[in-house]
């Protein structure tokens, strides 16, 4: 995608007219116009403040293979990291049910074999805790994508 067509999607997205654009730029609205037609680029501090205004950076705005601003390679870079972090997040929620849940299970068997009454009051608080934890870590794990 050329800058022409990234600086009309990024405008009408944004719900700017030309007139909008160009005043927020401090620039005529024909050359607005001349730039998205293809006529003419901005200058160097004219593609800042577009940059700005956008919220993209100047690497997307001039480089015709970047289709989104996705596709820049620090964010690709950054998005894998976050996918990679967030896949380690996930087996560590659902190693914590696991774990809790086999607690819960010796909770329960403490509670089966429980003579006296200490015993078995301390069973079952400890084996409510710990099956409400093995209950989160397993919401956690599901809702954690």
């Amino acid at each position: 995608m050329s800058f022409h067509e990234k600086l009309i999607k990024l405008r009408k997205s944004n719900g700017y007219t030309q007139e909008v654009l160009a005043e927020k730029l401090g620039v005529s609205r024909q050359a607005v116009a001349r730039w998205e037609a293809g006529e003419t680029t901005p200058d160097m501090k004219m593609l800042l403040g577009i940059c700005e205004i956008f919220s993209v950076s100047a690497d997307y705005m001039i480089h015709d293979d970047y289709e989104s601003h996705e596709d820049l390679p620090v964010v690709k870079e950054k998005n894998n990291e976050i996918k990679a972090a967030n896949e380690k997040t996930r087996v560590m929620h659902l190693i914590s049910a696991i774990s809790f849940g086999i607690a819960a299970f010796c909770g329960i068997m403490g509670i089966i074999v429980s003579a006296h009454p200490a015993q078995l009051a301390l069973s079952c608080f400890s084996t409510a805790i710990v099956t409400s934890l093995c209950v989160v870590q397993f919401q956690l794990y599901f809702q954690h994508k």
